[in-house]
């Protein structure tokens, strides 16, 4: 694996020395046993021994190509895949999603935002009740108190009010994202991740969603992991990056000295990819 800025395994540059990260992960492996007992198929090593740490109110990409393990990380730190081996820690506290109890615990403490804002929202239920819903499970405000606390959140992600009312088909792709944003800020988790979060946003609104982010997580304090093949977004958003390929992590480091001076070859590869002026399909070295 390379190291870009001779950064300590597990630990990004910008963590703060002795503060507990937002999010540790550590030798954390998934493999999946395909096959039945009758007809075994070779077993697929989806994440081998990953380990990174999120350092609070800071921002950490996961980058790689489709099968590059990134997605299967994220859904062991929502408790939504089990790890084989490694462990998971939030604020210092081991995740354990065993029990109902633990899972409402872990939703307060960490959420997601999904690629797809069209695909997110229940398009029968207006976008307030949505709101007011996640205020319900995890908070014990009155009904009035619910429909004050869910005004405040439309006014932090930039929305009128008076959307609160509309369903989801009355909302274009910008403004439904930023409902999931303000569900996911609803019950004040620490630390977010987003899965592909802006990718089916046009150029535009994906801008507008991300210097959204960046405000919120400067009002708010909170920390943000981000899922993403788009190296353009990561530069934006991103304190620290990580590079994975085949389930393992090749390259981490600050994120402008990896993109400025990639040492492995799969993150040249990556970077070379990227569409810019003059780039031509095909022509590009390492491609």
């Amino acid at each position: 694996m390379t190291q870009n800025a001779t950064i300590t395994e597990g630990e990004p540059p910008s963590a703060s020395g002795g503060e507990a990260p937002a999010l540790r992960v550590e030798h954390l492996s998934k493999t999946y046993l395909p096959g039945t007992r009758l007809r075994p198929r070779p077993p697929v090593v989806a994440v081998d021994d990953v380990s990174f740490a999120l350092p609070e109110r800071s921002t950490l990409a996961i980058v790689g190509e489709s099968g590059s393990g990134k997605t299967t990380v994220a859904r062991m730190l929502m408790g939504l895949e089990v790890p084989t081996s490694g462990s998971i820690e939030f604020q210092g506290r081991p995740l354990s999603v065993r029990t109902a109890k633990d899972r409402r615990s872990h939703a307060r403490s960490v959420q997601m935002v999904f690629q797809n804002p069209y695909r997110s929202l229940d398009p029968r239920q207006k976008v307030g009740a949505s709101l007011e819903e996640v205020l319900t499970l995890h908070t014990s405000l009155s009904a009035s108190e619910r429909r004050t606390r869910s005004r405040e959140l439309f006014e932090l992600v930039r929305l009128d009010a008076r959307l609160l009312d509309s369903l989801p088909s009355d909302l274009s792709g910008g403004q439904r994202q930023r409902v999931c944003i303000a569900r996911a800020l609803a019950c004040e988790a620490r630390t977010i991740v987003f899965d592909e979060a802006v990718a089916a946003l046009d150029v535009l609104v994906q801008a507008q969603v991300l210097n959204l982010l960046a405000d919120l997580q400067a009002e708010t304090h909170v920390s943000y992991l981000f899922v993403t093949h788009d190296l353009a977004v990561v530069r934006q958003v991103a304190d620290d990056l990580v590079v994975m390929q085949g389930g393992r992590i090749v390259e981490r480091g600050v994120v402008d000295a990896v993109l400025d001076a990639p040492e492995h070859p799969y993150t040249q590869r990556l970077l070379a990819a990227v569409p810019r002026e003059g780039w031509t399909p095909g022509l590009q070295p390492g491609i």
